[in-house]
């Protein structure tokens, strides 16, 4: 009989978190392209086993997020750890926020989604066609840095929240997401993944994407940010569920729905029969917009607050930012048609949403939408499933 000793098994590769370490460069168009085949973009099956990719895929993002990094910090954006006072060596999660928070007037904040790092929008743009400053927040942020307010004064101020590094390597360290967790260090490639431990594995206050948008209104806002100061709330995917979630809540309502201008819910889930609190649903109505994927031009009206046909209702006016795919790309295409729309909340006091109305064309069919008898169909559902139980023989 034969045995594999532990110290005989393959070793956990390991690639250079730099560009010209992994055989990219960026060239004149802010695009990461391959050295040796300069019209080639990031390659990710690199071989037959997914373990060295991921790995390298890993210690690409590493190499990227160094890079949107450095040019966010550029941008006067100060990188500060949660919770606040938080030291380096214990579990903490980072945001960016504006050095002179507390000059600001307004800021916008930014919940993204839990699927990415810290600034990254989306790695199919940030590896391919578009670049880094497409497929990350500098775009977005020096658009927002170049607005002026109706008095001339200052542009409004910048919070980027982080749901996706909620992840705390203890070893290493440092936050990260699901899929950096899966690429950490192991001693053979044949290691499992490290088992996930609900407490030591995550950050105080930041356990949970609904912790964390709440961490950052109550404390990083609240503590950091002037007391007067106005909201402009953009959410994307689970980052506008939570935000949605939040404000639907009558207490932090109550506390957050006066200084909270407009706020724009970006491929949300979140429906309008999930609104509980008639306050809050009556101002996302008037000073809130939905965005979903749609090939109609950014800004296309797409259904009013109470839906159509094919569209559910989500309780305020639904808009296409002209992406018809991939809930990622949406912000770094649209976030231009957004942050239009808070300039015009914001030069008007009394601003509330114009009354839309959508029009459902006839298909000559006369079935009612999926949404509008979803108790039906779970009566019909268990009738059947009723049904099939008294077929069944009993022996």
């Amino acid at each position: 009989m034969y045995r594999r000793l532990r110290s005989g098994l393959p070793k956990d590769p390991v690639y250079p978190s730099n560009l010209e370490g992994l055989g990219y460069y960026i060239n004149e168009k802010d695009e990461i392209r391959n050295i040796e085949n300069p019209k080639a973009y990031f390659k990710f099956f690199l071989t037959r086993n997914d373990r060295y990719n991921a790995l390298q895929r890993e210690a690409m993002n590493e190499s990227i997020r160094k890079i949107v990094f450095d040019r966010l910090i550029a941008l006067n954006l100060d990188k500060i750890r949660l919770p606040l006072g938080a030291t380096e060596d214990e579990p903490n999660v980072p945001i960016f926020i504006s050095s002179n928070l507390s000059s600001h007037k307004r800021i916008v904040v930014l919940f993204y989604e839990n699927n990415q790092d810290l600034g990254i929008f989306a790695h199919r743009i940030l590896g391919g066609n578009g670049g880094i400053n497409v497929g990350s927040a500098v775009n977005f942020v020096k658009h927002i840095q170049s607005l002026n307010t109706k008095d001339g004064g200052e542009a409004p101020g910048i919070v980027l929240a982080n749901l996706g590094q909620l992840r705390w390597w203890r070893r290493g360290k440092k936050a990260c997401t699901q899929v950096s967790w899966f690429a950490l260090p192991q001693h053979s490639v044949t290691d499992p993944p490290y088992l996930f431990h609900p407490v030591k594995n995550t950050i105080p206050g930041n356990r949970s994407t609904a912790e964390h948008v709440d961490y950052i209104f109550n404390h990083v806002i609240k503590e950091l940010a002037s007391a007067n100061v106005k909201l402009d709330i953009v959410g994307v995917s689970e980052g506008a569920v939570r935000v949605a979630k939040f404000l639907n809540d009558e207490a932090n309502f109550a506390t957050w729905g006066s200084r909270a201008e407009a706020f724009a819910a970006v491929a949300t889930y979140f429906h309008a029969d999930e609104i509980t609190n008639s306050a809050f649903g009556e101002w996302f109505k008037n000073r809130g917009r939905v965005y979903l994927q749609s090939d109609e031009p950014s800004g296309t009206l797409l259904a009013p607050p109470s839906g159509t046909k094919r569209i559910p209702a989500h309780g305020a006016p639904i808009f296409s930012l002209g992406q018809p795919y991939y809930s990622e790309i949406q912000l770094p295409h649209g976030y231009k048609t957004i942050i239009d729309w808070f300039q015009e909340v914001a030069s008007d006091e009394q601003y509330v949403n114009p009354t839309f109305e959508g029009f459902d064309f006839d298909d000559g069919t006369d079935e009612e939408p999926y949404w509008s008898n979803k108790d039906d169909m779970l009566h019909d559902e268990l009738l059947v499933s009723d049904k099939k139980a008294e077929e069944v023989d009993v022996e």
